[in-house]
């Protein structure tokens, strides 16, 4: 079956008009034969996730003068030190830069330095001084050692920033313990595996500590729907780092309405708007309303580019109480959607405990999710059902999964993307959502057994998952913990559970896992 645009012609001519009602009785016909379709490729979007700067140092000794004693066994003259410490420099700096050591895709790092120090155990203020610039732009620093041990901890302590050891032994647990008692942090890689996982989570870390949520609202927290997000926006800051941009409606409302009268942004849009319908398998609304819905994207992205913001939040009911997206003929669900894949956490209802919990998961994961209410359902199953699913939800690197364009409300507008989540090969998930006090993270490790919203023209929020826990099989438990976590979930494929209680344990956050 082709690819179709099933309502074309413009916006004034066919909304509200019996053609629009003709065309779509037409495609909710025609839809039930689309199911076998795959949609063009997506095109193909880098993460945005910030990258995790790590400083290689190497810390040795070289002494003043020659003698023997309990720390000296093997003298050799102050010279040669010299030249073996430059040695094991070199071929440790080698290493480094040529890619020998596991730091990941997602970090970035910078050139390594020697430090050296003589038998007063002090780094020279010389040498602090050169590492100062590197040091402070650094996100991380990946420590070899030698020499001794408090040269390790010295450096942690000046800069403030964690370091990471390589290599389970008396010297590497002896600092970390050390640093951990003194409030500064220095974790221990086993092997080169576990280095890259480590590095991994440090930059998610980095990633949440840097989120700052653009949230238009009158009436700010808690939100209309979703009581149960975090409302203590002080506390939030100043322990995670998490910072929320809120703007009155009048200002998103000046900046949509420059958006539309600006010639530019309007043929960028069309542009826009026609790569995602060529993509799609089926399309279930005018090409307008598509366009309408990339405009509002192109207006929130200006607001969070004014706002220094990098995730992105709107209260559903408040909003439409407005008036706005009636006016605009818009829905905030594409742009979730759009966010999302493109590794930026966007979440409905102003819920930060869903988007939170979803910018853990996403980073974790390095791939897109989908957010919905929970409903408990007959045979002890979990549903989670809104209209923003991911399209990148293999991964923010890979090919997007087949998608349609739909509708939200009965005449015909509010884009949303849909997903027949059950036509993906994966079916292991990883399910999550934070507190209301910023403590604790609920995660579910589950397993996908059906999806509903693909087959039909459905209206509201309309695209859910099925799914149980992958080892009881029975969702009970984990819903009833939702009475002290709220209500949204945010999922993706996969099996992410460890590496969320890893990333829990480096945050200082509870994480409950259900199976």
């Amino acid at each position: 079956m082709q690819r179709r645009d099933l309502l074309t012609g413009s916006f004034k001519a066919v909304a509200g008009s019996s053609l629009l009602a003709q065309v779509m009785s037409a495609a909710q016909a025609d839809s039930a034969v689309c199911a076998p379709c795959v949609s063009a490729p997506f095109p193909a979007i880098p993460s945005p996730l910030a990258k995790l700067r790590v400083k290689p140092i190497m810390t040795n000794m070289v002494h003043s003068d020659v003698w023997e004693g309990p720390c000296r066994f093997n003298v050799v003259p102050v010279a040669k030190e010299r030249e073996n410490v430059q040695r094991y420099y070199d071929a440790w700096s080698r290493a480094v830069r040529s890619g020998e050591y596991s730091f990941g895709a997602g970090a970035e790092v910078l050139s390594p330095t020697l430090v050296v120090f003589d038998e007063n155990f002090k780094l020279p203020p010389a040498a602090l001084a050169e590492l100062d610039q590197d040091a402070r732009s650094a996100d991380v620093f990946f420590i070899a050692p030698q020499g001794s041990s408090n040269a390790a901890y010295d450096l942690v302590h000046h800069f403030h920033k964690p370091g990471i050891l390589l290599d389970i032994n008396c010297r590497t647990v002896d600092v970390a313990a050390y640093a951990k008692s003194q409030g500064e942090e220095i974790l221990i890689a086993r092997d080169g595996e576990e280095l890259g996982r480590l590095m991994d989570l440090l930059r998610a870390r980095k990633v949440f500590r840097e989120t700052r949520v653009l949230f238009p609202t009158n009436r700010g927290f808690p939100s209309v729907a979703s009581l149960t997000g975090i409302t203590d926006l002080q506390e939030l800051e100043s322990r995670l780092g998490v910072q929320i941009r809120m703007i009155p409606y009048r200002a998103l409302a000046d900046a949509m309405e420059r958006t539309i009268a600006d010639p530019a942004a309007g043929k960028q849009a069309e542009v826009e708007a026609d790569e995602l319908i060529r993509g799609a398998v089926q399309t279930y609304l005018n090409r307008e309303y598509v366009v309408r819905s990339i405009l509002f994207k192109s207006t929130i992205e200006g607001l969070m580019d004014t706002h220094s913001a990098n995730a992105f939040t709107i209260e559903c009911f408040e909003f439409c109480a407005s008036r706005l997206p009636e006016k605009w003929k818009i829905t905030p669900c594409l742009i979730h959607t759009l966010f999302k894949d493109r590794g930026i956490a966007s979440s409905c209802e102003g819920d930060l405990g869903a988007l939170l919990g979803m910018r853990l998961l996403m980073s974790v994961a390095g791939k897109s999710s989908h957010l919905g209410n929970m409903f408990f359902r007959e045979g002890k199953i979990l549903e989670i059902n809104h209209s923003a699913p991911g399209i990148r939800m293999n991964g923010f690197d890979q090919p997007g999964m087949p998608y349609k364009l739909g509708r939200f409300v009965q005449s015909g507008w509010g884009t949303k993307a849909v997903v027949d989540f059950m036509q993906n090969p994966e079916k292991r998930v990883t399910v999550s959502r934070m507190h209301p006090n910023a403590k604790q993270v609920l995660v579910m490790k589950g397993k996908l057994i059906r999806s509903e919203g693909w087959e039909r023209d459905n209206l509201g929020c309309s695209v859910a998952a099925f799914m149980v826990p992958a080892e009881t099989g029975n969702a009970e438990t984990f819903v009833r913990r939702q009475a002290e976590y709220g209500n949204h979930l945010v999922w993706t494929y996969g099996d992410y559970a460890e590496p969320m209680s890893r990333l829990g344990a480096l945050m200082g956050l509870q994480v409950e896992v259900f199976s």
